[in-house]
């Protein structure tokens, strides 16, 4: 679990299950910052692994900042947060050690080859477990008493199940195939099957969070997001399982290179920031119109359905083996009051009540038209208005599908408010 004292880590990028995985660089720690000195692969072949900072160039580059353990902001993305880093801690004090002992690098380390994107780490020291179980509704009872500081027989399980995933709601990794078959395993999915994650509720969760978001899913697909591949599970008994195609795991056994707007602009995903920022970012980092609208229109939608945990690391980007960046799909759409009902991205400054000419001023400073912005908002607006025939299909229940259509109707009054 420990790396030797002076032990620089190794990173590289694996694209194909059947290639050897590009070398990327290396990493070290000197007084609390790490320094990062990138391959000559990436920078012959000028790769912007982190898609705005730390440019593809000879010699040592310090991490502009300490708020990721002293990570640059793009290699911190590969470490469990939330409910992995619980799982991971259970695991190693069951094999004596101490997490909070570990260093930012000896932490990266345990990740290995099995974190979210394509990015892995050698020295690996992740410990390994063999699954025994697939049984969804054991596997949830098992995240509920973990969170409530109980530990069951099923904790090992579920933290090989875990598959680099981060976010606060408990959540597994399986594999499905195309004639419906299930595969779980240790580390990446078998030959031909779809890499997915399940999640679980959390105790403040409603019982019925798994159709909220499936419901949210649908909702945003018709109001023109774009999202992964989803569905609900059924349980044994009571609400069914939200689960989710990964798009950092193409088809084929193929990886995407992942980064957050956290660990691209470095922002910790705790900290307010804004809408602007986030535009601002897309255009930086994909260089390309149609992202930058496709962002203005998940805006939009958080706006108007009230998802108001949209920080930085809710908004992903992915590179493929080309150096190519994209923004990704949008993901964890719920409804969510907020802190302090709020947005934690503010547009035009303002959190709590967004309005029209805030989300249209915003549009036209990032090259929409007005005529494009209105179609956008009616576009967004319409498929929001149809939140009761999704929740009732999705199987919502009757109190939380009124909770979320009054929250709706109240965000809809302020955003049309003059």
């Amino acid at each position: 679990m420990r790396l030797a004292p002076g032990t620089p880590l190794s990173l590289a990028l694996a694209f194909e299950p059947d290639s050897a995985p590009l070398a990327t660089g290396r990493l070290a720690i000197e007084g609390g910052l790490a320094q990062l000195e990138w391959s000559r692969e990436v920078i012959d072949r000028r790769l912007t692994v982190s898609p705005l900072y730390y440019p593809p160039e000879p010699g040592l580059m310090a991490a502009r900042t300490r708020s990721f353990d002293g990570l640059h902001g793009f290699l911190a993305d590969s470490l469990p947060d939330s409910w992995g880093h619980l799982l991971m801690r259970k695991r190693l004090a069951k094999l004596g050690v101490d997490m909070a002992t570990l260093g930012p690098l000896e932490r990266l380390a345990l990740v290995g080859d099995q974190g979210r994107g394509a990015l892995v780490f050698e020295p690996a020291t992740t410990p390994g477990d063999d699954v025994e179980t697939l049984d969804l509704d054991a596997l949830a009872n098992e995240a509920t008493a973990l969170l409530m500081g109980e530990e069951g027989a099923l904790a090992d399980t579920l933290a090989t199940l875990a598959g680099g995933s981060g976010g606060t709601r408990p959540k597994v990794q399986v594999g499905f195939d195309g004639q419906g078959h299930i595969s779980v395993g240790q580390g990446e999915i078998a030959p031909g099957h779809a890499a997915w994650l399940v999640k679980f509720r959390v105790p403040s969760d409603p019982g019925d969070i798994g159709p909220i978001e499936e419901a949210y899913a649908c909702m945003a697909t018709a109001a023109g997001v774009d999202m992964s591949a989803h569905r609900l599970l059924p349980a044994k008994s009571g609400p069914g399982y939200f689960a989710t195609r990964r798009f950092d795991r193409p088809d084929g056994g193929r990886r995407l290179h992942m980064v957050s707007l956290a660990g691209a602009i470095e922002a910790p995903s705790s900290a307010p920031s804004s809408y602007d920022l986030f535009l601002r970012a897309t255009r930086a980092i994909t260089r390309r119109a149609d992202d930058v609208a496709a962002a203005f229109r998940r805006m939009v939608f958080n706006v108007l359905a009230c998802n108001r945990d949209d920080h930085t690391a809710q908004h992903a980007y992915l590179m493929d083996p080309t150096g190519d960046w994209r923004l990704a799909p949008a993901f964890d759409l719920t409804y969510a009051p907020g802190p302090g009902g709020e947005h934690y991205l503010d547009i035009e400054g303002e959190g709590r009540r967004p309005a029209r000419a805030q989300v249209t001023s915003l549009g036209k400073r990032h090259g929409l038209d007005a005529k494009r912005i209105t179609a956008v908002i009616e576009e967004v607006a319409t498929a929001v208005a149809n939140w009761p025939s999704q929740a009732r299909i999705a199987g919502v229940t009757r109190n939380s599908a009124k909770l979320v259509r009054d929250a709706h109707e109240r965000v809809l009054a302020d955003f049309n408010a003059t």
